[in-house]
């Protein structure tokens, strides 16, 4: 039975953060995960369970030298067991580059959300046949200006007809609106 817990800075993010008293032993959680390597190579996955075991049994037997060693070089610990070579920093960078994966997987498909809508929008035709046919935009714009010169002239004559029955029906003239 161990009197305190061994503190090293390697073993804190083992170790449970409540504190123990005397007699206690330390809780020490397993937080290491399988490594995304072990699913093709089989030796890697056989030292990873035999290294998760070994840390358990030392957990469980309150060996806080083994998990010490551990702790500090575990590349070194696996070779004196003769197991195979397990580099977490691989593992690490594999989970970086993993998340970057699934960011930039979101990223395109809001992307590929965004293009969609705006091939669907009217304005990206427009754009596009003024990219084809450069004056385009000038010919719209001067039949625009046309269909609204008659639409205009139209309103004036629907405002004089108007302003004449005003006349005839109050006897007023009806003031010009600006």
């Amino acid at each position: 039975m161990l009197g305190r817990c061994f503190d090293h800075p390697r073993l804190n993010a083992l170790r449970d953060s409540r504190p123990h008293g005397e007699g206690e032993s330390c809780a020490v959680p397993l937080k290491i995960r399988a490594p995304g390597f072990a699913d093709h190579e089989p030796d890697k996955l056989e030292t990873y369970h035999k290294l998760t075991a070994a840390i358990n049994q030392a957990k469980d037997n309150g060996d806080i030298e083994t998990l010490r060693e551990i702790a500090e070089d575990p590349q070194g610990f696996m070779l004196r067991q003769g197991w195979a070579n397990l580099d977490f920093k691989d593992v690490e960078e594999l989970a970086q580059l993993k998340r970057l994966h699934e960011t930039l997987q979101k990223e395109i498909a809001a992307v590929t959300e965004s293009l969609k809508q705006l091939r669907e929008s009217p304005d990206y035709e427009l754009c596009q046949l003024s990219e084809q046919k450069p004056g385009v935009l000038d010919e719209l714009a001067a039949e625009r200006a046309k269909q609204l010169e008659v639409e205009n002239a139209e309103l004036e004559k629907q405002a004089a007809k108007l302003a004449t029955e005003i006349k005839k029906l109050s006897g007023k003239s009806a003031e010009k609106i600006v």
